[in-house]
């Protein structure tokens, strides 16, 4: 963006490459016009519409029918594994913030993380019995 080059930087780019990973989307995507950004996309649509935003290739392997897409999709993630996500999304975002002094440390980004998969490691105990 013209400024000198920080750490800051790398958040930026760490915040865009968790955005594309989860939903399959570039920042040069034509999704995007001009008055629009992957960030931007992200920001106005989590947390309500996340299963529209979702890369379904990343978490099946191969891709998912429209019909297959809708409800029998959306019960296939627990509501804790939606959560995680969300939460996983989120920090995208904030890393991914136009101002430097808005995106996260990567110390933030680091407890999130670690809260998240705290969240994620205890629902599946608890799905499994332990």
């Amino acid at each position: 963006m013209g400024s000198q080059v920080s750490v800051l930087g790398d958040m930026y780019s760490f915040g865009v490459l968790i955005l594309e990973i989860f939903t399959g989307r570039r920042p040069t995507d034509t999704l995007f016009q001009a008055s629009s950004s992957l960030h931007h996309f992200l920001e106005t649509t989590l947390p309500e519409k996340v299963m529209e935003i979702l890369d379904k290739t990343a978490f099946h392997g191969e891709m998912i029918s429209e019909a297959t897409y809708g409800e029998e999709y959306r019960a296939s993630i627990k509501k804790e594994q939606m959560e995680c996500l969300i939460g996983i999304l989120e920090i995208g975002v904030a890393c991914s913030a136009e101002s430097p002094r808005d995106r996260l440390t990567m110390r933030q980004v680091h407890g999130k993380l670690t809260l998240i998969r705290e969240k994620f490691l205890a629902a599946e105990d608890v799905r499994r019995g332990d």
